[in-house]
């Protein structure tokens, strides 16, 4: 019995210290993604409208946050539209669906014309710099995360002019 209580003791001790170790580097890592929660909340309100450059080129997150109509994930794709939930944001914390749980939340309806430029955003997480590469819309899937630009109908659609598939490095 004595050995049984020190072969626990020693399991939990072990199991805390494991712990312990592994919450720094997690915690190091969450304060800096915090930084670019935080930008994206303070800057999703911005107004619609980007430079539609297909060339690829360097800008920063900021940037992109400002004049992005929606910020989410595609839950369904046609051809010429598209559904995204919205990620949902409450100032400290963005969070978004999980893949594969698309179908039970609320979404908004994007669609697109000829004119609509789709690009990649690699996206640099400690630093916040984005390399942007041309796109099309065959590179829209489902759960893909993405920043919409464009104009909203009454209706609430989303009639897009830019697509931004966000990928973070």
């Amino acid at each position: 019995m004595k050995h049984m209580k020190l072969v626990m003791v020693t399991g939990v001790l072990i199991f805390a210290l494991s712990l312990a170790g592994c919450g720094n580097s997690k915690g190091e890592q969450t304060a800096n993604n915090g930084t670019s929660v935080n930008s994206q909340s303070e800057n999703q309100a911005g107004d619609t409208g980007a430079s539609d450059d297909g060339n690829e080129n360097s800008t920063n997150l900021d940037d992109l946050l400002e004049t992005a109509s929606l910020r989410g994930s595609v839950a369904d794709f046609q051809d010429g539209s598209f559904q995204v939930i919205p990620d949902q944001d409450d100032g400290q914390i963005a969070k978004s669906a999980a893949e594969g749980m698309e179908s039970g939340m609320e979404s908004t309806t994007v669609s697109y014309g000829e004119d609509c430029t789709f690009q990649i955003a690699n996206i640099n997480s400690s630093t916040g710099a984005v390399e942007l590469e041309a796109a099309t819309a065959s590179d829209v899937k489902k759960s893909t995360s993405v920043y919409v630009y464009g104009e909203t109908q009454d209706d609430g659609e989303i009639h897009a002019t830019k697509v931004l598939i966000t990928r973070f490095n």
